[in-house]
């Protein structure tokens, strides 16, 4: 899925790929859609697991918004394929972007009660984080422009919930996202 995305990988060659015959790919999918769901879920989960125990080194939701926002460019920059199969599947699947979307959510409410973020609306904010985000993806992943337009997409999204321009700037050096991906 990750060198075709999942639209063109058929059910044949993901069995193939994964050593199985089709009848074995359906004792276990009822279809490719149900694969790709299967596939999100563990990228989402993944990710998520990964970026828990980096968290908790965070202390404010402006510092974990930029470790977040980190990880997905990291992942677009060291490896394109895997971001655009991200993206792809997080187009095709709610289940991801809800994943995604509620620890995001808990970013935002916590820089809130911070008084960092000043925002209109919670769900506009976690949008603002996921579209920027998948936008600078792409853009990475098929242009690799120089890293420090990393940090102004980091940046840029600070500055969008409400973190004074040179504070956001500040905060988006900082934040590497080390860890798993």
């Amino acid at each position: 899925m990750a060198e075709q995305g999942p639209a063109k990988a058929s059910v044949q060659e993901i069995a193939a790929r994964a050593k199985v015959t089709t009848g074995t790919f359906y004792n276990h999918f009822t279809s490719k859609a149900e694969i790709v769901e299967a596939v999100a879920g563990w990228f989402s989960t993944t990710m998520l697991e990964a970026a828990q125990d980096a968290h908790l080194a965070f202390h404010t939701g402006a510092e974990r918004m930029v470790d977040g926002c980190r990880r997905y460019l990291r992942i677009a920059r060291e490896n394109p394929p895997t971001a655009m199969l991200i993206l792809e599947l997080a187009t095709t699947s709610p289940r991801m972007l809800k994943a995604i979307g509620k620890f995001v959510l808990a970013d935002v409410r916590l820089g809130i009660r911070q008084k960092e973020f000043a925002i209109f609306s919670e769900q506009a904010a976690v949008d603002l984080v996921h579209g920027y985000i998948m936008l600078a993806m792409r853009h990475i992943a098929l242009r690799q422009p120089s890293s420090s337009y990393e940090r102004s997409v980091v940046a840029t999204i600070l500055q969008g919930l409400g973190v004074p321009s040179q504070r956001a700037l500040a905060l988006a050096g900082r934040g590497t996202g080390r860890g798993n991906s």
